[in-house]
């Protein structure tokens, strides 16, 4: 039977796996490689250096089911700049990168991409293997080890010594588990099971351990779970100034503003709303949204040292930068004048305390 083409066979990873392969791939071209895990997110790091012996540093965020989008597209590239590493992304299978997501520096890697990768470093036969561990994962042998490419039955996992054994974590032991869980309707025990620190080090490991999850969970009885009524706040006004004409304004500053320490505003932004504040701080990212100007500001404390994110708005073309006399762009410092709103986010994401800004100016 003919082999499936290196592409359809790259399109049919998981996240781990694919992460399996980008280490095998780096590794050959002799980078130092490690997967770490954000949440939801899979990244490849690798260190090494390039035929003419300059330091190189990239890192890969791996999605074969979400989507990248503009917002997180930014977020990314931003982070991997400061750290002078290079951002990549494979988009894979169901994973697919925004139309409006793509940055400049940005590569993105799709299956047809990373095939030439993989013949390119030599490890196809790496890849082939792997995929042909995934199918057959399905036996209901119950001396199968999670760990695909650990070599031998039970009979010789015991004749290893104890710290192997307790590194090794067979099927019927996680079935032993799921059982003293189901009868609390916990099925999403095998996830959490799946996030041990020996598992954690190794994708391959991880690859297993999901694909044996699929074969409990097919056999676990259906647990009714609660319905959750959920309810969607009422978007707020930005102020009573944001009806203000969109144009520049010669508005004077707060006399009673104050630098509330950053420590006292994250903690309780919502008891000091209303509060006239005045901060220095750097640009981190600016976005307009709605007719809404706004900007991540890392503020800084009385001796200059930065304490802390906030997120200043204020209506769009309020400030135009003839009238301010500087371009507001990332790494900008700037000196703000306004009132506390609360809290806010400035794309969704981590929410800060949040300022409606009157008066804006480069210090």
């Amino acid at each position: 039977m003919t082999a499936p083409h290196l592409t359809s066979v790259v399109s049919d990873r998981s996240d781990v796996e694919l992460a399996a392969v980008f280490e095998r791939v780096w590794g050959a071209r002799g980078y130092e490689t490690r997967v770490r895990f954000r949440g939801p997110d899979v990244h490849v790091e690798a260190t090494g250096k390039t035929p003419e012996g300059a330091k190189r540093d990239l890192r890969i965020w791996i999605t074969t089911t979400g989507t990248v989008t503009a917002d997180k597209a930014s977020a990314f590239v931003r982070r991997c700049e400061r750290a002078g590493i290079e951002p990549y992304v494979a988009a894979v299978g169901g994973g697919r990168v925004a139309s409006d997501a793509h940055r400049p520096g940005l590569v993105v890697l799709d299956a047809p991409a990373i095939a030439v990768e993989i013949r390119e470093a030599g490890v196809e036969s790496f890849v082939r293997d792997l995929a042909a561990g995934a199918s057959g994962a399905g036996g209901d042998g119950d001396s199968e080890a999670l760990d695909s490419e650990s070599e031998g039955d039970e009979s010789e996992d015991a004749e290893d010594d104890e710290a192997d054994e307790a590194d090794r974590l067979t099927r019927r032991e996680a079935l032993k588990k799921a059982g003293t869980y189901v009868a609390g309707g916990l099925v999403t025990y095998l996830a959490v099971e799946q996030v041990s620190d020996f598992v954690q080090r190794s994708p391959e490991l991880r690859a297993a351990v999901a694909r044996r999850a699929a074969w409990l969970d097919a056999r676990l009885p259906d647990v009714r779970l609660p319905t959750v009524e959920w309810s969607v706040p009422t978007p707020q006004p930005l102020s009573e100034e944001s009806t203000l004409p969109n144009r520049t304004t010669a508005v004077a500053t707060p006399a009673n503003a104050t630098t509330i320490p950053y420590a006292d505003l994250r903690t309780n932004p919502e008891s000091l709303t209303g509060t006239a504040v005045t901060y220095t701080g750097r640009v981190e990212e600016t976005i307009e949204r709605d007719e809404v100007r706004l900007a991540l500001v890392a503020v800084e404390d009385d001796r200059g040292r930065l304490g802390g994110d906030v997120v200043a708005r204020w209506p769009t073309g309020r400030f135009f930068d003839d009238d301010i006399g500087f371009r507001l762009l990332a790494d900008e410092r700037v000196r703000f004048w306004g009132v506390v709103a609360g809290e806010g986010s400035i794309s969704g994401g981590v929410r800060y305390p949040r300022i409606d800004v009157s008066v804006l100016e480069k210090p």
